[in-house]
């Protein structure tokens, strides 16, 4: 910033010089030229007296022509130079028609400006008219800015030198003046007395930022405990749901290796195993699922036109035995609504969605599931009337192996990863999810998608279509639970 400074004073303090320098070389051109005139028709009256009282023929001998420095011309009234002090008179051109001239035949006296071809260079030109009828003009080479600069150029010169020597000092001085206050500041603890008013506002946007940061600071702290503890409770949850099954592959196992169960019962015991290892099965093919989820994994990225109302119809029937096992109705309507994403993540989101309406419902309970459009996009609703959520447990039901009533898990099933997919995969296709429910009235899950494809499928009903029960029928198919 110091450099900074010195640079900016060292280009103020020339172009100043530069400018004033302009300045004054106009102001002495023209006080110069101003008196060298002035000067001019005092010599050139006092010849013109000279002339009356001696004749011309004193301009030969006369010094004073010499001293002055003057090109004397005498011109007769026909415009013919009868003198001049340079030239030979003969051999210069008439006279009437120069500006001067004619003005001091017309009036008596007469001055102009322009550039000599005799001479070479602008001269000032001044006029007067003799008692004998002729006219006596005097020429002078003009003064010019250039020859003005030239005399200057030396004081100017010193001058020059001292102007950037004084604007040095004055520079480091300004600029240990500026800089120093702010170098002064804290920033982990600016205070204001320690500022000059300009820097005030400085100060407050690096306190205004401090606060900002200690509050992110903070927000991260406790995001960071947030996600410690979540993982903490991931792991623990991760042990547990596989160390029960895998408890019970071990103790049965051991009971039929040591021979200690009846023939009769030995499929009962190979049965139980097997539903031990499906269900790890499953429990691992969940977290896989996350993993992909979280890590967005380039295996499920597909990105193709989805007919959201197909895939529901698919998952109805995938789960239409564990439907009919617990004699709850499901019931689809609405349209063909077609969004771009992933077949496999909506496949799953949806199959959670139905399978945990049916499992956390009542016996002879019903599932509505509704696609249609809203605005620009496509809308699945999964409704149950099942036994419903505490509203204080609603914020939670989305975590990792979070279940709300954790006393009968084993007996409802399910690894608890199914909304926490439902939750990724949202995320993963841009779409946002709302639960609504209420303990003893049931739940509402719906998923808005943006939409990215239009309905492009010949096979799709463009009307709005209704699909069986899965398991018991009712005859108001369209209306929601």
């Amino acid at each position: 910033m110091k450099v900074k400074v010195l640079q900016n004073v060292f280009i103020v303090a020339v172009a100043v010089f530069i400018i004033t320098t302009l300045v004054t070389l106009f102001i002495e051109y023209r006080y110069v030229s101003s008196e060298q005139e002035k000067e001019f028709r005092e010599q050139a009256e006092y010849l013109s007296g000279l002339i009356e009282t001696s004749g011309t023929d004193v301009l030969k001998t006369a010094q004073s022509t010499a001293d002055i420095r003057l090109r004397v011309t005498v011109i007769k009234p026909d415009g013919s130079v009868d003198y001049d002090s340079q030239e030979v008179a003969a051999s210069l051109e008439n006279h009437a028609d120069r500006e001067e001239v004619k003005d001091a035949f017309a009036n008596g006296r007469g001055e102009s400006k322009r550039y000599s071809d005799t001479l070479k260079r602008t001269t000032f030109n001044y006029a007067v008219k003799l008692a004998d009828g002729r006219v006596l003009r005097v020429s002078q080479e003009c003064f010019t800015p250039g020859q003005l600069a030239v005399r200057l150029i030396y004081p100017m010169t010193i001058i020059l030198v001292l102007v950037l020597v004084f604007s040095a000092l004055i520079a480091v001085r300004i600029s240990r003046k500026i800089t120093e206050p702010i170098d002064a500041i804290d920033p982990a603890n600016p205070e204001m007395r320690d500022a000059y008013p300009e820097l005030q506002p400085l100060v407050k946007r690096i306190q205004a930022q401090n606060r900002q940061l200690f509050e992110q600071m903070n927000e991260l702290k406790e995001e960071h405990k947030k996600q410690d503890t979540m993982r903490r409770e991931f792991t623990a949850n991760v042990s547990h749901e596989l160390k029960t099954p895998l408890t019970s592959i071990s103790g049965y196992a051991e009971i039929l290796g040591a021979g200690m169960v009846e023939q009769k019962d030995v499929t009962r015991f190979a049965n139980k195993i097997h539903d031990e290892a499906q269900r790890l099965i499953t429990l691992v093919g969940d977290i896989l699922k996350l993993s992909q989820l979280d890590e967005k994994d380039e295996s499920i990225l597909s990105s193709e036109p989805v007919d959201l109302y197909k895939v529901s119809q698919e998952m109805m029937s995938v789960l239409s035995d564990a439907a009919a096992a617990k004699h709850v109705s499901v019931f689809l309507s609405g349209t063909h609504e077609v969004v771009t994403g992933s077949p496999q993540i909506i496949g799953e989101m949806v199959y959670n969605l139905i399978d945990n309406a049916i499992k956390y419902n009542n016996e002879n309970g019903r599932v509505q599931i509704t696609v249609e459009e809203e605005g620009n996009d496509a809308i699945l609703i999964v409704h149950d009337n099942g036994i419903g959520i505490p509203r204080a447990e609603l914020p939670r039901v989305f975590e990792r192996f979070y279940r709300v009533d954790k006393s009968h898990s084993k007996e409802i099933g399910g690894t608890g990863l199914g909304l926490s997919i439902v939750k990724h995969g949202a995320a993963f296709h841009g779409a946002t999810v709302q639960l609504d429910s209420e303990l003893g009235m049931g739940t509402k899950i719906t998923i808005r998608f943006p939409k990215k494809a239009e309905e492009t499928s010949e096979n799709a009903a463009p009307a709005a279509e209704e699909a069986e029960p899965v398991a018991e029928s009712s005859e108001e198919t369209n209306e929601e639970a």
